[in-house]
C-alpha cells in the first residue's frame, strides 16, 4: 500500500453498515470474506458505537493473523469535547451528537478501547477519521508516532482530509522530532463522487502515499436494484440524494448505456463493473465495500477477477463525468438554502486553508 510494507487485499471489507447486522451474521460475513480473499476490514470506534469492533474481535478470535485491521481515531460520541460533525440517531436510542476529537489523549483513548474491544495487540493501521481544526496535525500524528514505537500501531494514515489539511499532514511528518511516513488516504471515491480526481489523488501520490476509496456503490445506486421497479428506493431518497427524481434517472440511464452492456458480455453483475473500474483506477490500492449477507460478500469478490479494456473504462469514465447530479433534488427550498449555505462555508474554510 503506497510505499509501505503494508499488504492489503484489494476489496476490502467495509463495517460502516446501512443496517445493524446481529453478531452471528457478521460472524458469517467475514468467514465468507476470508474464503474469496478478502483479508482486510476496515472499522471504526463510530461504527455501532463500538459494537462493531467488539463484534470483530469475537469473529476474528483463533484467526486474528490472517486479516489486517484498518481502523480510525477521532471521532467522539460521549462527550462535549470538540466540533460537532453530525447528530446520529441510533435505533431504539437518543440522538447522539458525534464530535471531531483528535487531541492525543484521545487518540491513545480510542486505539487503547479498539484493542480491548478487538481483542488483538495492533491495528494495522489507523488513520486519523476526520481533521480537527481544533488540534495541530503535529500534536495529532506526534500521539500516533507514540502508539507506533510501542507497537500498537504499524501503520498510520488519514481520513477524508481535504488537500491543505493532507499537505499540512504531510510537512508535519517532515518535521523533527517526528520520524513517521503516511501511509494511506481513506477518501469518499466512486463514479458518482470524483472530486478526488482534481488535486486529493494526485497530491498523495506523489508523496507516495496509498489510497482506500469508501462508499463505492453509493449505497446502492450503483447497483442492479437502480434498473427495477423496486419499492424500496423510496424510501431510500430520504437517504442520499441520489435515489431522488432526476439523479436516479440519470444514474439508471448511464448503468444502462455503458455498464449493463459490459456486465451481460462479462457474465456479471452492475456492481462487480463498477467496482471493477474503481480497482483499475490509477493510485488506488483498495476499494471498501460492505455486505449484508455471506452470498453478497462472494458477488463483490468477483469484481477482483474482472479485466475491462482500456476502451470500456474509458466509455464508464466518460459517461459518468457527463452525469450532472443535484445534491439539492427534492428538498425543501428552505433545506436547499441550509444546505447551499453549509456548502459554501465548507469552500470558504479550504480557501482559508489554501484549498
Amino acid at each position: 500500500m503506497g510505499g509501505s510494507d503494508l499488504e492489503i487485499s484489494r476489496l476490502i471489507l467495509g463495517t460502516a453498515d446501512r443496517r445493524p447486522l446481529r453478531e452471528n451474521e457478521r460472524a458469517d460475513i467475514v468467514s465468507a470474506a476470508l474464503e474469496v480473499g478478502m483479508t482486510s476490514v476496515d472499522t471504526a470506534p463510530l461504527y455501532g458505537f463500538g459494537e462493531v469492533e467488539a463484534h470483530l474481535g469475537r469473529a476474528l478470535r483463533g484467526r486474528r493473523d490472517q486479516f489486517e485491521i484498518l481502523s480510525k481515531v477521532g471521532l467522539r460520541w460521549d462527550s462535549d469535547h470538540g466540533d460537532p460533525l453530525f447528530t446520529s440517531n441510533p435505533p431504539g436510542g437518543p440522538p447522539r451528537v458525534i464530535r471531531r476529537d483528535s487531541r492525543p489523549e484521545a487518540i491513545r483513548r480510542d486505539v487503547e478501547e479498539s484493542l480491548q474491544r478487538l481483542g488483538t495487540d495492533r491495528l494495522d493501521l489507523c488513520q486519523i477519521h476526520q481533521p480537527d481544526p481544533r488540534v495541530p496535525i503535529q500534536d495529532s500524528l506526534g500521539a500516533l508516532e507514540e502508539l507506533v514505537r510501542e507497537g500498537k500501531i504499524l501503520h498510520v494514515g488519514v481520513s477524508n482530509f481535504e488537500p491543505p489539511d493532507l499537505e499540512a499532514s504531510l510537512q508535519a511528518l517532515g518535521s523533527p522530532p517526528l520520524g513517521l511516513s503516511l501511509t494511506s488516504h481513506q477518501l469518499h471515491y466512486s463514479l458518482l463522487e470524483r472530486r478526488a480526481e482534481d488535486r486529493a489523488l494526485p497530491l498523495a501520490a506523489e508523496a507516495g502515499v496509498g489510497h482506500l476509496a469508501y462508499s463505492p456503490l453509493e449505497a446502492g445506486a450503483l447497483t442492479e436494484r437502480m434498473l427495477a421497479a423496486d419499492p424500496a428506493l423510496t424510501e431510500l431518497s430520504s437517504r442520499s440524494h441520489c435515489f431522488r427524481p432526476p439523479n436516479a434517472g440519470r444514474i439508471a440511464s448511464a448503468l444502462r448505456d455503458t455498464v449493463s452492456p459490459i456486465a451481460e458480455r462479462q457474465e456479471a453483475t452492475i456492481e462487480q463493473v463498477c467496482l471493477a473500474w474503481l480497482l483499475e483506477r490509477p493510485c488506488i490500492d483498495g476499494v471498501i465495500v460492505g455486505a449484508s449477507s455471506p452470498a453478497q460478500t462472494r458477488r463483490n469478490a468477483g469484481a477482483d477477477a474482472l479485466k475491462l479494456t482500456t476502451q470500456e473504462r474509458a466509455a464508464i469514465g466518460e459517461r459518468f463525468a457527463s452525469l450532472r447530479i443535484d445534491p439539492t433534488a427534492g428538498l425543501s427550498l428552505k433545506r436547499r438554502a441550509r444546505l447551499l449555505a453549509r456548502r459554501l462555508r465548507d469552500r470558504l474554510r479550504r480557501l482559508g486553508r489554501g484549498g
